[in-house]
This record gives structure tokens, sequence and C-alpha cells, in this order.
């Protein structure tokens, strides 16, 4: 089974430096219909991200705000939308890289190394 890796600048930029960038596995991915939902993107965003990281003593939600704008966030995505161009966002919530595309798909990654419930790689080197 091949695991979907990606870095904070992706994949194809080059990095100059001692330390090579931190790598994320892909752990879910969603495209929110934003029409047959009647729902906002920073809604799915949240309920994807509350769906992957398990929050604590039964917490139900969580604050964008401490990580991201969201009024800016969903301004941009709709924007390059309406200008159908495409653009992506990425920003962290408790070490997952979320990236946000303006397609309203959200990819949500974890660390290489943090593979929930094993605490292994899911990508061992060869």
């Amino acid at each position: 089974m091949t695991t979907q890796t990606t870095t904070w600048f992706g994949s194809t930029t080059e990095h100059s430096g001692l330390r090579s960038p931190r790598q994320y596995a892909l752990v879910t991915s969603e495209t929110i219909d934003l029409e047959a939902l009647n729902s906002e993107l920073i809604t799915g965003v949240v309920n994807a991200l509350v769906d992957v990281i398990e929050p604590a003593a039964g917490q139900t939600t969580l604050s964008l705000y401490e990580h991201v704008n969201p009024d800016a966030l969903e301004d941009i995505i709709k924007a390059s939308t309406s200008k159908k161009s495409d653009i992506e966002v990425r920003f962290t919530v408790e070490n997952y890289l979320v990236t946000v595309r303006s397609n309203n798909t959200i990819l949500i990654y974890e660390p290489l190394g943090a593979h929930r419930g094993t605490g292994e790689n899911p990508c061992p080197a060869s």
C-alpha cells in the first residue's frame, strides 16, 4: 500500500540547509459540495479536523481562530473560485497539515512517524 506524502511546501520544492523539511502522510481527503449541502467551507474544515484529531475529553468543536483566520481563508477560496484560478492554502492544527484548495477539497496530513495508533512510520525507508 502506498501512502501519499507531502512536505509543508509540497513535494517539488527544493530546500537548502542541514535539516530536511518535515514530511506528512495523507490522513483524509474531503470535497465539500457547498451548493448541495448549503454549507460553509469553514464548517467542512472543522468537521474534517474533528474527525481526524479526536479532540480530548469529548470536545466536539474546534476553534480555527487559534490557527488561521477563517474569514480570510473563506474569502481567499471564494475569490479564487469566482476567478476560476487554482489556489491552495496550508496551515497547521495540532501538528496536522491542513490544505484547503479552491475546488473545495480539504486534505489533512499527519507528520510521518506519528501514525495514529501504532506510533510507527507508515512509510518505512527501504
